[in-house]
């Protein structure tokens, strides 16, 4: 997959390790001199000089055979703009980094794929996003007298052997179970009747022993 960061600094940088890591062809563009060339020497990516708004910078990075996009620099409306920019080139996936809920929304109604917040912004995150893979959490865990149990957070793909059951259908074993959903940051209660649907975020809490089973029945 080949994928355009837009800034380099931190989170971009991360980012693009990631990405590396998983065998993608990564483009990075960052308008500060110095800051290319350290990229250029520890990473094995393209690093082009330039700002990210500037169609012909992002040309030059391929935009228009980019199977991704992801804007990532410390300011709200360079992001949203280039991720504007992208959708019109018909990328067909783009993140980007935006600090301002509002803004967000209006990002997303506007067509970017996902527009994430601050308390969200790790590249695991962003890469999980940019790679349609789930993002994986597990963020609790207990020991109580019938054992120990482990809560798991979800997104559910494509590829995921719960995708398009219902809850009341998943082989849970009775070791496990989905506890919650999250919708806008708040948790739902799930309905046994509900299909799961790609994109689903859910809770899962998993007795210890069978968590990796869980991971590998939501992952595919």
């Amino acid at each position: 997959m080949r994928v355009i960061v837009a800034g380099g600094g931190r989170v971009g940088s991360l980012l693009s390790r990631k990405l590396i890591e998983a065998g993608h062809e990564v483009i990075i563009i960052d308008i500060d001199e110095a800051r290319c060339r350290e990229l250029s020497e520890e990473l094995d990516a393209t690093v082009i000089k330039g700002d990210v708004t500037n169609v012909d910078i992002l040309e030059s990075a391929g935009l228009d055979g980019a199977d991704a996009l992801a804007a990532v620099t410390g300011q709200d409306e360079v992001n949203i703009l280039t991720g504007l920019i992208a959708k019109e080139y018909g990328v067909p996936n783009i993140v980007v980094r935006v600090s301002d809920k509002r803004l967000a929304k209006m990002a997303e109604r506007l067509g970017i794929t996902k527009a994430v917040a601050p308390e969200e912004i790790t590249a695991e995150h962003i890469s999980s996003l940019i790679m349609r893979e789930p993002l994986l959490s597990e963020f609790v865990k207990v020991t109580t007298s019938s054992g120990s149990f482990s809560l798991l957070e979800f997104t559910v793909t494509s590829n995921s052997l719960v995708v398009d059951r219902k809850i009341s259908e998943l082989p849970t074993g009775g070791d496990w179970l989905v506890v919650a959903l999250i919708e806008d940051g708040n948790l739902k209660p799930p309905d046994s009747n509900l299909e799961l649907k790609e994109g689903d975020r859910v809770l899962v809490l998993a007795r210890a022993e069978v968590v990796d089973d869980v991971k590998r029945i939501f992952t595919g």
